[in-house]
C-alpha cells in the first residue's frame, strides 16, 4: 500500500514537472514578443536553476565545509565554474571593449567598486550564509524543494535589503562613491591575455590549497561506479537511462561546475553576467518606498553595474525578473523530476531564527556589495574585476566566523 502511494506521488511530481516545462517554454515565447534578450535569459536562468538543484551547487556549503569538515568537494566545483567562465568571458570582454584605456571597462560586465564596503559586505555575507545554511542562490533552489526554513531566510533577505536601502546614502557618500572600479586589463595595463593568466593561476593555487586542506583532514574522494543493466538493449530502455541520468539522478559537483560556467557565458552573451538578487532588490526598493524608508531612488545607482545596477529596468517582466524567477522555476522543475519536492519543516525551532537572522545579514550585505555570491563574487572574478577577489576572500573570513558561531550556539 505504501509503495503504491509513493509511486503515485512520484508519478504526479513528474507530470507536474513536464507541465511546468511546457509552461516555461510558453512563457519564453510570450516574453520574446516583448524582449528577445529577456526571453533567452529566462531559458538560461531556468537551466541555471535546474543545474544548481541537480548538482547541489551551493557557495555556502563550499566555504562552510572547508572549516567544519575539511572537505573541498563543493569548492572544487566552484573553481571549475570560475575557470570555465573566465575563459569564456575573455572573448566577450574583448569583443565589447577591444583595447581598454586606463580607467575604461565594459559597462555590462560586473566590474564593481572595491574597497572597505566590499570587505564589510563579503564578511557579513559570509557569516549570514553559514548561519542561515545557504547562500541566496542556494536559498532559492531549496525553496523550490519545499524547505520552509529557506522561505524564512528569503524573508530575512528582503528585510535586510530594505534596511540597507534605508541606510544607502551613508554607505554611498562615505565609501562606495569614493571607491574605484579596478578592471585588471586596463587599470594595470595587463591586457586581456595576461589578466586571464593571472586569474587562472590564482584559481589553480586555491585548488592546490583545497587539496592541502583535504589531505590534512583525511578527506578522501570516493567514486561510485553504478552497475549498468546490459540486458536492456532496446531503444526505449536506452532512452530511459539517458533521461534518468540527466533529469532524475543527481549530478556530480564537477559536472555542475562545468554547466554553471558554460551557462554564465551564455548569460553574458545575451545581456550581462549572471546575478540573482536584482528582482529581490527591486521588490525591497518598492517596499521601502511604501513604508516611507526611502523615496525609491538610490544615489549613484546609474553609475553601478552588477545586480544593483540592473534594478532600474521598468515593468514586471524585466531582466531582473527573468533572472531571479527563472532560477526558481528551473530548480522547481529539477526537484519535481527528481521526486525531491517535499514540504520540510525544521526539527528545531532555533532554525527559524537562524534562518531569519542569516537572511537579514545576507540581504543587507548583498545590497551593500552590489550582488551576492553570484553577482559580486562568481560573476566579478571572470569579469576581471578586482572586487570579485576581495569579496571572495572576505567571504572566506566571514564563513570562518560563521562556523565559529554555529559551533558555539549550535
Amino acid at each position: 500500500m505504501v509503495n503504491s502511494l509513493n509511486k503515485s506521488k512520484n508519478s504526479r511530481q513528474l507530470i507536474i514537472g513536464i507541465f511546468l516545462v511546457i509552461l516555461g517554454l510558453m512563457f519564453s515565447f510570450y516574453v520574446s514578443s516583448i524582449n528577445t534578450s529577456d526571453a533567452a535569459i529566462w531559458l538560461v536562468a531556468c537551466a541555471l536553476g535546474f543545474t544548481l538543484q541537480k548538482s547541489r551547487f551551493c557557495f555556502a556549503s563550499s566555504f562552510r565545509d572547508l572549516f567544519l569538515f575539511g572537505s573541498g568537494q563543493n569548492m572544487k566545483g566552484i573553481l571549475i565554474a570560475l575557470a570555465v567562465s573566465s575563459i569564456g568571458f575573455i572573448g566577450i570582454l574583448n569583443w565589447i571593449l577591444p583595447n581598454p584605456l586606463p580607467g575604461e571597462f565594459p559597462s555590462s560586465a560586473h566590474v564593481l567598486p572595491v574597497g572597505l564596503s566590499t570587505i564589510v559586505a563579503g564578511v557579513v555575507f559570509g557569516v549570514g550564509m553559514v548561519v542561515s545554511g545557504g547562500c541566496i542562490s542556494g536559498t532559492i533552489y531549496r525553496i523550490a524543494e519545499g524547505y520552509v526554513a529557506s522561505i524564512i531566510t528569503m524573508l530575512g533577505v528582503i528585510i535586510g535589503a530594505v534596511l540597507l536601502i534605508a541606510s544607502w546614502d551613508f554607505w554611498w557618500v562615505n565609501l562606495i562613491s569614493k571607491e574605484s572600479k579596478i578592471f585588471l586589463p586596463s587599470t594595470f595595463s595587463l591586457g586581456y591575455g595576461f589578466s586571464l593568466l593571472i586569474t587562472l593561476i590564482g584559481l589553480f593555487l586555491i585548488y592546490i590549497l583545497v587539496l592541502f586542506i583535504e589531505s590534512k583532514s583525511g578527506i578522501v574522494e570516493y567514486k561510485v561506479n553504478e552497475m549498468q543493466d546490459n540486458n536492456s538493449q532496446d531503444i526505449k530502455s536506452k532512452l530511459l537511462v539517458v533521461f534518468q541520468s540527466f533529469f532524475v539522478k543527481s549530478w556530480s559537483i564537477k559536472l555542475g561546475g562545468l554547466s554553471v560556467g558554460f551557462l554564465s557565458i551564455v548569460y553574458f552573451l545575451f545581456h550581462s553576467p549572471p546575478g540573482v538578487t536584482g528582482e529581490i532588490m527591486k521588490l525591497s526598493l518598492n517596499i521601502s518606498k511604501v513604508i516611507n524608508l526611502s523615496d525609491g531612488v538610490l544615489s549613484g545607482i546609474g553609475s553601478l553595474s552588477g545586480c544593483l545596477g540592473s534594478i532600474g529596468s521598468s515593468g514586471i517582466i524585466s531582466h531582473t525578473f527573468v533572472s531571479t524567477v527563472g532560477v526558481f522555476f528551473g530548480a522547481l522543475i529539477s526537484a519535481l523530476f527528481s521526486r525531491e519536492f517535499k514540504i520540510r519543516k525544521p526539527k528545531e525551532f532555533k532554525r527559524y531564527y537562524q534562518s531569519l537572522s542569516g537572511g537579514v545579514l545576507m540581504g543587507y550585505s548583498a545590497s551593500l556589495g552590489i550582488g551576492c555570491t553570484i553577482g559580486a563574487f562568481f560573476s566579478a572574478i571572470p569579469s576581471l574585476s578586482l572586487s570579485g577577489w576581495v569579496f571572495g576572500f572576505s567571504l572566506l573570513l566571514g564563513s570562518f566566523i560563521g562556523t565559529k558561531i554555529i559551533r558555539r550556539f549550535g
